[in-house]
């Protein structure tokens, strides 16, 4: 994807950012003119950097940790914000000079004429269905981990537990028995394991609940649940992964993005094809890869296709070829706005009725959570009001005045008071 030219901004300006400072290089192309400066990135230098910009101006920078803060500013202030794909940009530059002043340089002059590669902004909604995604996925990895670790730390000790699952009742109950024939150490480092296995079981159910929150207002979720195999998490993380399905003109670009195509050779007539490239979304591969697991096992055509791969080449590029057929379903589905073709009407309306059930569930358990913490907020701070008109002097934080005030509108506003 390139920026097309477009001859209404005065101004392309290119932006090096940084953790403690931006490099920034202006380009006024009509008049023949370029600035380069350095500012740092605290609130007032950025904020006068702001303040020069308007709508005839256009602002390029990579696509990095941290970027999204300034697009969405930037958005407010000036004509058009590019973002830019840093590894194509890469590919592009080439250059053996790297510096701020070049990378800015050749941000701007790219941007001016129309051949910055750049890559699709995520609006808020998509964003934040992303990152309780990964948040939920680096859970279980946790998880993971510290099951690993036990079963480690038992063999070590000449124990083991043959369960497949080492969070269940009996395993635990096991465990806690093994604790007395390992050492005092190892006894302690076990518990607190345990210990920590608890809190990310329950991190990951809180998790869970927002998830299925955050999916009941998509109904692009509930358009894919009709595939068999495709669940609440499976089902958002396809949708938040795709973002806008128009940004996909044809089937075929959405297996892409995905990476599930082949690398293509093609050199004097003759053509190659390799493995999937695994240059696209990681989380939308795994998805498709999930579900083609669990449609593979009933009858339809994705099991026959599935079944005909395998004993031509293997299980593995059978699964990859359902999982790149399936891609595409999907964007005709999102598409046309339509269900799948080969639903089970039956298992559909069960997992319908399954997922109300846990969508309220979900919500009272949030609701709970969350009025137990409101109450908390306000018995502590109603306490400091009450010490502050006794006439204690109490330093209270910006933030803590703000968040009583705004949770308790009809009291009296709590005010700072000076630390003596």
């Amino acid at each position: 994807m390139s920026t097309p030219i477009s001859p209404i901004f005065k101004r392309s300006i290119g932006l090096d950012v940084h953790r403690d400072m931006i490099y920034i290089t202006v380009l006024a192309v009509l008049e023949g003119t370029v600035q380069q400066y350095e500012i740092s990135t605290n609130e007032k230098e950025f904020e006068a950097f702001l303040g020069t910009l308007g709508p005839e101006d256009q602002v390029a920078l990579e696509a990095t940790r941290g970027s999204r803060q300034y697009v969405k500013r930037l958005q407010t202030r000036v004509g058009a914000v590019k973002v830019a794909n840093p590894v194509k940009l890469r590919t592009l530059t080439g250059t053996t000079a790297k510096s701020d002043r070049n990378d800015s340089l050749s941000l701007a002059v790219m941007l001016a004429v129309g051949t910055l590669p750049t890559v699709w902004h995520a609006d808020d909604e998509t964003q934040q269905d992303r990152e309780i995604l990964r948040y939920r996925h680096d859970i279980i990895q946790e998880q993971t981990r510290i099951k690993n670790r036990i079963r480690a730390r038992l063999a070590e000790h000449g124990l083991s537990w043959q369960g497949s699952d080492v969070t269940s009742q009996d395993a635990r109950r096991f465990l806690f028995k093994l604790r007395c024939r390992l050492p005092w150490a190892a006894q302690e480092v076990l518990t607190c394991q345990l210990e920590q296995l608890e809190q990310l079981e329950a991190r990951l159910a809180r998790v869970e609940d927002v998830v299925q929150v955050r999916a009941a207002q998509r109904p692009e979720v509930a358009l894919l649940m009709t595939i068999r195999g495709l669940h609440v998490i499976l089902a958002l993380t396809i949708v938040a992964s795709i973002g806008s399905i128009e940004r996909f003109a044809t089937p075929g670009s959405l297996a892409n993005y995905a990476g599930l195509v082949p690398r293509q050779r093609a050199s004097a007539g003759r053509s190659q094809q390799g493995r999937i490239t695994k240059a696209g979304s990681r989380e939308l591969r795994w998805a498709l890869t999930e579900a083609v697991q669990q449609l593979c096992q009933q009858d339809g055509p994705c099991r026959n296709l599935c079944r005909r791969l395998e004993r031509k080449k293997n299980k593995g590029i059978a699964m990859t070829a359902c999982a790149r057929k399936l891609a595409k379903a999907i964007w005709h589905m999102l598409t046309r706005n339509e269900t799948f073709r080969f639903a089970d009407p039956e298992l559909v309306e069960r997992k319908v009725r399954r997922r109300e059930q846990r969508l309220t569930a979900a919500r009272q358990r949030l609701a709970r959570d969350q009025n137990r913490h409101q109450k908390t907020l306000v018995g502590q701070l109603a306490l400091v009001q009450e010490l502050a008109r006794n006439g204690a002097t109490i330093p209270l934080p910006q933030p803590l005045q703000a968040t009583f005030n705004k949770t308790c509108p009809s009291a009296p506003p709590v005010k700072a008071a000076a630390a003596r």
